[in-house]
């Protein structure tokens, strides 16, 4: 992964519209789409998450970073090739997140 002015430009505009590294933990959380999906995390989770993808462009490389999420924990892949966003999470997102995924019984 080669890191671009617009990367680096993203992802400091997230950090500064959100203000992820500099206010105390809120109940709220946020949501990352990837692969297609939305999954809500805390503010901690936030912060790893956006850490390891900073450390991966940095770095030029790609890997598969964790992610736990409100119904388990998810390897995604972070690439050029991938994208992800993350946001903050409302109230309403909170109200219709999907049931947790089913157990699997051997």
């Amino acid at each position: 992964m080669t890191i671009t002015t617009a990367a680096r430009t993203a992802v400091d505009g997230f950090r500064q519209e959100t203000r992820l590294g500099k206010r105390p933990p809120q109940n709220h959380g946020f949501v990352v789409h990837a692969l297609g999906r939305d999954f809500t995390v805390s503010d901690e989770m936030a912060r790893i998450f956006l850490h390891q993808v900073e450390r991966l462009v940095e770095t030029d490389s790609s890997a598969l970073v964790v992610l736990r999420h409100s119904h388990g924990v998810e390897l995604l892949m972070v690439s050029d090739d991938r994208s992800f966003s993350i946001r903050p999470a409302t109230p309403a997102d909170h109200g219709r997140a999907p049931a947790p995924y089913p157990r699997m019984r051997g």
